[in-house]
């Protein structure tokens, strides 16, 4: 059995098919991916790479477009990422993308950017906001220990939302 990036980087071309869960089917986003596995790269470095051409030679602009729409897509995607700021800002792969490439092999399902529980989380911090807000308002009256109970559910699932949102971002970044 094949160990270290050269191994890993065989199983994830073999594992194309497993990685739709996360609709990564084009061959040059593949192949960015495993790039990025040997370290963080620049666009030029990783057409360098890739395609074998430099900033002079021809058809570097037209490669370097296809490869920057490629990371564009990735990075839609929550795979790759890059620091905001500073001159040079090479890519790297996310957390996300680093545990659905380790699941390639195995017989877990790959994992998307929002789980099903936030969404929950989410969705019911927007309705007790919309009930507090109606509350506020005045166009529903609650008794006092009711106003209590909604009130605490309101900060409790504000928290929580605070925490996936900080989880989720993690993620993809």
């Amino acid at each position: 059995m094949d160990t270290g990036v050269g191994g890993f980087r065989d199983r994830v071309r073999k594992g194309v098919s497993r990685l739709k869960g996360v609709d990564v089917t084009d061959q040059l986003e593949i192949e960015i991916l495993s790039q990025l596995l040997d370290g963080n790269r620049t666009s030029a470095e990783i057409v360098h790479s890739v395609y074998g051409l430099g900033r002079g030679d021809p058809g570097f602009s037209s490669v370097y477009s296809r490869v920057r729409r490629s990371l564009r897509r990735l990075e839609y995607k929550g795979l790759v990422s890059r620091k905001l700021f500073g001159r040079d800002r090479p890519y790297r792969l996310t957390q996300l993308a680093k545990i659905n490439l380790a699941r390639i092999g195995g017989e877990e399902e790959q994992v998307g950017p929002l789980r099903g529980a936030d969404l929950l989380v989410w969705s019911g911090t927007v309705c007790l906001a919309g009930l507090v807000g109606a509350l506020g308002s005045g166009w529903v009256r609650l008794p006092n220990p009711a106003l209590f109970v909604v009130f605490g559910s309101f900060f409790y699932f504000l928290g929580l939302t605070t925490s996936s949102l900080i989880h989720a971002v993690r993620r993809v970044s």
